[in-house]
């Protein structure tokens, strides 16, 4: 019997994560040599290093996100390329885009994020249009995950702004929850404190999965996003993994460390 079509990101997600064991998503940034003085990869060929880390970490991780920023300059058939190979190595992929305008542009990226061969997208919530474009990402069988928290420090202002005495950031994940939206994006930095975590997740509801990044020293949200989201989160790792001298064994060592995490969680809320 034939194995049903998947068509919801989430239940792709679960899926991924059933047969990988693992809720690692690599984020697959390179730079080049002549863009900065530090971590950044050995030659010009981004292609081929990006190729390669692919099917480095494809044992150990369940996604692959592409930020939009380090993808100028690959053709939309390069970039087809590489998401072919995610999908052959039994991956997701997500294009980190924090796709922000208005109705007509919307449209015009979400058609050309299906044609590159994403699985969902990453959406800055300002033009205030969550609705209309989880509409349009899921008319295109794409997922779309709705930044809440980002990680600059000046990001705080999301917290500190309010719409209709509600903070901007939950105001967002209310919003998120109401269009079935498929998850949010949480940042990690001093600004992001664990009740954030919570206060996001009971706004969302259960039926969303969140994007966290490790990012330098903070873990913390990370580790707090898997205790309230569980198996649908998304932890990202970049340059820890991409940089590495071994990016297989990083790769294996992150899946490691959180599944032992997601142990914990199991444990407790079983009452083990």
């Amino acid at each position: 019997m034939s194995t049903p079509l998947l068509t919801d990101f989430v239940d792709k997600y679960a899926d991924v994560v059933k047969k990988k064991n693992s809720i690692l998503c690599v984020g697959l940034d390179p730079a080049l040599p002549i863009q900065r003085m530090r971590k950044v990869i050995p030659n010009d060929d981004r292609l081929e290093f990006m190729k390669r880390i692919i099917a480095d970490v494809a044992p150990f991780a369940s996604v692959i996100k592409m930020n939009r920023q380090y993808l100028i300059g690959l053709t939309a058939d390069e970039i087809r390329q590489l998401n072919v190979l995610i999908h052959q190595q039994g991956m997701l992929s997500i294009v980190d885009h924090k796709l922000a305008d208005i109705s007509s542009s919307n449209s015009s990226a979400i058609f050309w994020i299906k044609e590159e061969g994403f699985d969902a997208f990453t959406l800055n919530p300002y033009g205030a249009n969550i609705e209309e474009a989880t509409r349009m990402a899921h008319e295109k069988k794409l997922g779309i995950i709705v930044v809440t928290l980002m990680s600059n420090p000046q990001a705080i202002i999301q917290k500190l702004l309010n719409i209709y005495e509600n903070p901007f950031f939950l105001h967002v994940a209310e919003i998120c929850k109401f269009a079935k939206s498929d998850g949010c994006m949480i940042g990690a930095g001093r600004h992001i404190k664990l009740t954030d975590i919570a206060q996001i997740k009971q706004s969302i509801g259960n039926n969303a999965v969140a994007l966290v990044p490790i990012l330098g020293q903070h873990t913390e949200s990370a580790k707090h996003t898997i205790l309230h989201f569980g198996d649908k989160t998304l932890v990202s790792v970049g340059g820890a993994i991409l940089y590495s001298d071994n990016p297989p064994l990083k790769a294996r060592k992150y899946q490691e460390q959180f599944n032992a995490y997601r142990e914990k969680v199991s444990q407790k809320s079983l009452g083990i």
